[in-house]
């Protein structure tokens, strides 16, 4: 038996309000002393931010847990059930509460032995000639090294040879060994430039005027442990981002 186009549509819809009765139901059916955060992040996000950290949570608040999802565009109400997700704008959506969690800046950086190997990058008017690391997502549109080029007032001309990746995290792992220059947002790579895994080259960053934010339904109603952990990640992130104010460019 073959479905037709339209049966093949109401599967996948009918899959999704599945999913979404069976974490619905799972936030009940667990032990009364465990509550239970939902989280949608995008993979960079949970694997560049958000993991490293939450050991420190946990061990803060031992009867909260978690349950993680990443997905690789934005995450849309009524169609997803989660506590709270990020959004990058300016914090006005009709159909989320949101808190600024991070401006978008963006740094060029390297491996410190790229660095050495190619000097010319600190120079903004030659790092157009390095290896680029481009990550292009097909359901983000971020700002990519032309603009980034333009709206730190470089003519940057031609771009050199470089790699093309779809996945955020892939073109800041090739960094990381030293493959290239990946453009890096502030709060994602801030981990790799305090353990010296990465540094800031050619001393500039755009600030796009933009932010990142922590966002959650509008029509959810967020108990305490909700709350505890919303105040807790923005604290931190602005915590970070103060102390790395020292070693970035100005």
């Amino acid at each position: 038996m073959e479905f037709t186009e339209k049966g093949r549509e109401l599967c996948l819809e009918v899959a999704a309000v599945l999913e979404r009765l069976l974490h619905a139901t799972s936030r009940y059916s667990e032990d009364d002393d465990t509550r239970t955060i939902s989280l949608s992040f995008s993979p960079s996000f949970v694997s560049m931010w958000l993991l490293p950290r939450l050991p420190e949570f946990t061990a803060l608040h031992p009867g909260i847990s978690f349950r993680i999802s990443e997905t690789s565009g934005r995450v849309d109400t009524p169609d997803a059930d989660f506590d709270f997700s990020t959004r990058l704008g300016n914090g006005r959506w009709k159909d989320v509460k949101s808190w600024e969690f991070a401006p978008e800046i963006l740094h060029a950086v390297a491996a410190p032995g790229y660095i050495e190997a190619h000097p010319e990058v600190n120079d903004i008017n030659r790092l157009h000639k390095a290896t680029l690391l481009h990550a292009i997502e097909a359901k983000r549109k971020r700002m990519n090294w032309s603009e980034w080029f333009k709206s730190a007032g470089v003519p940057n001309g031609r771009l050199g040879g470089g790699m093309v990746f779809s996945d955020y995290h892939a073109a800041i792992q090739a960094a990381l060994l030293g493959q290239g220059v990946a453009l890096g947002w502030e709060h994602l790579v801030i981990d790799h430039v305090k353990e010296d895994r990465l540094r800031f080259v050619a001393d500039t960053k755009v600030e796009t005027g933009k932010g990142f934010y922590l966002v959650s339904p509008a029509d959810r109603e967020l108990a305490q442990e909700h709350l505890l952990f919303r105040d807790w990640a923005i604290s931190k992130a602005l915590k970070e981002r103060r102390s790395l104010t020292a070693q970035a460019p100005s």
